[in-house]
């Protein structure tokens, strides 16, 4: 009941906002009990940021090693271009650094929001947003005036004009970035005899955690975006390296994070300096990362560099680059991941698959289209071994996703391209829409040694409406050294498995339509039926492709739920009971009949583990003995459709 009454007042109005960032170390923010910011951008102690304030990233924040930050869920945090930050070269962004933490546990009924400055498509809506902005210089901007947005381009309503509404934004601060301790390919060898444990076996002697040279110590690095050709001191400096001698290392915890419109340009646009909107580095298997939203990136959705942790229910929306990145020796196992690609709105041509539909006001063309290159919309997963063509740096990126759904935009229709012997397993998959370029797993060195790139794929579903026969998943480049597993479980579907189908019409993309978008699988897909991989431990046995069954889990607290683009409807929750069977509690609901459901349990409200492997079914009144809890114990539990 507790928990319950904290979610309801999610829609608060903030009460203050609070400048976090100076130039000389002074404390400015407006709230005393927050005075953790020193040296101009960096949180040193222990902090907690709470739900009645906005707080807005003046420059990049990076909290130290050693100091966590806390940020309550329902919580806005806000971040600016250069130009309203005052300093070259350095928007609003959020850098975790090596031995830093950030706690932040939202949940479904007040998600932790990251977005640009005068974006009003949060709980609270213009009262959250600042009616100043002033920079750590000194220069005040007006954000509202009268309640009116003053800033160019602000509209950020889903029925907004042309090239100025919510689906056409981008790098409009920089992102959120988490630095660990984790092994990281680069630098490294292939060396891997005593022991063979896929690191590389000279690391451990000759890693250097303090060289002030990029890339060249032994698996250490600094984030993408943030390095020594933009001659930036805050960039190159010991709080922005990655890396290190601990897989397990622990940065916190990011859960019903929303992280929007950020990816700005640092430096020269020809470079591609772009900040990710989540990009993770070196981030040890510690971490908790599910429930996150990477919406509007003008660069990738999520990208990781090295590092082992595991991650779900990630959910990467209309991002200009790749919706799923990774390198230099990044391993996990995942599950439930989504990706949504949109349209380009080409002027010169008198019809475009980028219109809307359904709002009220202005619903003609999206807009999201300034050059050939802007929301191009890349790979749905593109994944490299080490950096620089590294041939068989080790630790080797190896990784596996169960149960996904990707969803290829109107643009390049590109799939997954799995190269530079990087290792991916794909299991209990849904992809659609995805041409010639679909799937791949091109090399790029000259000379690949004992590594190949391989990708082993099982349970795949695969849609395109406007290509039929095995061509709708790409070609594979076949050479000596590289293997692609197991194609004869590719299931080639003759409709879209989704319960909105994916472009099936001309001129129509669900992401644009009026509350009308459902990814979950259709009442009749072929995906829904029981012929999926096994999952290994810790991951719930979901034998069916695509990332949702029955229940929309961005439902209530993404982006697309605050544009107003998904389905109203969704699958209930369900409201629990405790008892006791002997000395064990059991958890209590009613199921719907057709659905399955997955209780889990928290002994800290952090870290969520499976009561039992199998989804529970039934009708009515259901019952669940949690065998390896007895009575005494503190535990939260909760349940879910999937």
């Amino acid at each position: 009941m507790l928990l319950a009454l904290a979610g309801a007042g999610a829609g608060t109005a903030q009460a203050a906002f609070v400048n976090v960032g100076t130039t000389n170390g002074t404390n400015q923010t407006a709230n005393s009990t927050n005075a953790a910011i020193t040296d101009g951008n960096l949180i040193t102690t222990d902090q907690r940021w709470t739900r009645d304030n906005v707080y807005l990233l003046r420059r990049l924040i990076q909290v130290s090693n050693g100091a966590t930050l806390t940020i309550e869920p329902g919580t806005i945090i806000r971040g600016v271009t250069t130009t309203l930050s005052g300093i070259t070269a350095e928007p609003g962004a959020l850098l975790v650094s090596r031995g830093g933490k950030i706690i932040a546990n939202g949940t479904a009924d007040a998600p932790i929001v990251f977005t640009s400055i005068d974006d009003p498509n949060v709980s609270g809506g213009y009262a959250t947003v600042p009616t100043t902005f002033t920079s750590v210089g000194g220069t005040a901007t007006t954000i509202l005036s009268a309640g009116v947005p003053q800033l160019a381009n602000s509209n950020y309503f889903a029925d907004g004009p042309e090239g100025n509404n919510g689906f056409s934004k981008a790098g409009l601060w920089g992102g959120v970035v988490v630095c660990g301790r984790g092994y990281v390919a680069q630098g490294t060898g292939s060396v891997d005899t005593t022991p063979a444990d896929g690191i590389w076996d000279l690391h451990n002697t000759n890693f250097s955690d303090t060289s002030p040279t990029q890339n060249s110590n032994i698996g250490a690095d600094y984030p993408e975006g943030m390095s020594t050709d933009l001659a930036v001191p805050i960039y190159n400096g010991s709080g922005s390296r990655y890396g290190g001698l601990n897989d397990n290392d622990s940065s916190g915890v990011l859960r019903f994070v929303v992280i929007r419109y950020g990816g700005f340009v640092l430096g020269d646009p020809a470079v591609g300096n772009e900040i990710n909107s989540l990009t993770l580095c070196g981030v040890g298997q510690g971490t908790v990362l599910e429930h996150i939203e990477s919406y509007q990136n003008q660069d990738d959705g999520f990208e990781w560099f090295g590092g082992k942790n595991n991650s779900r229910y990630l959910f990467s929306t209309a991002n200009q680059d790749d919706s799923f990145d990774g390198d230099e020796g990044y391993r996990g196992v995942n599950q439930f991941w989504t990706a949504i690609q949109g349209t380009m709105n080409t002027a010169s041509v008198g019809t475009s698959t980028s219109l809307r539909s359904g709002w009220a006001g202005n619903n003609t063309r999206v807009g999201q289209v300034q050059t050939g290159t802007d929301y191009r919309y890349d790979n749905l997963f593109e994944w490299d071994g080490g950096e620089g063509n590294d041939a068989d740096r080790l630790p080797a990126t190896d990784f596996a996703v169960y149960n996904s759904t990707l969803l290829a935009g109107d643009t390049q229709k590109r799939g997954l391209q799995i190269r530079l012997e990087a290792q991916c397993d794909f299991y209990n998959g849904l992809v659609e829409n995805i041409g010639s370029n679909g799937v791949s797993r091109a090399t790029q060195s000259a000379t690949l040694g004992s590594i190949t790139s391989l990708l082993t794929w099982s349970n795949v579903h695969s849609f395109s409406p406007a290509v039929s026969g095995a061509t709708e998943v790409g070609t594979v480049t076949s050479n000596t050294v590289t293997v692609l597993s197991q194609l004869t479980t590719l299931a080639e579907e003759t409709a879209s498995q989704i319960a909105t189908p994916w472009f099936e019409t001309a001129n129509v993309c669900p992401l644009y339509r009026f509350q009308a978008f459902n990814p979950t699988l259709a009442s009749a897909a072929n995906a829904r039926t029981d012929d999926g991989v096994a999952t290994p431990a810790g991951l719930v046995n979901a034998p069916f492709a695509g990332a949702m069954r029955d229940n929309n889990h961005m439902k209530g607290w993404s982006t697309l739920e605050s544009l107003n683009v998904l389905q109203t409807a969704n699958v209930a929750r369900p409201f629990l009971t405790i008892g006791l069977s002997g000395t064990n509690p059991t958890i209590g609901f009613t199921a719907v009949t057709g659905l399955r459901y997955v209780v889990e349990k928290s002994t800290d409200g952090k870290v969520w583990t499976l009561v039992q492997k199998a989804p529970v079914t039934g009708t009515g009144a259901v019952s669940v003995t949690d065998t390896t809890t007895t009575v005494g114990a503190a535990v939260t539990y909760r349940v879910f459709a999937l």
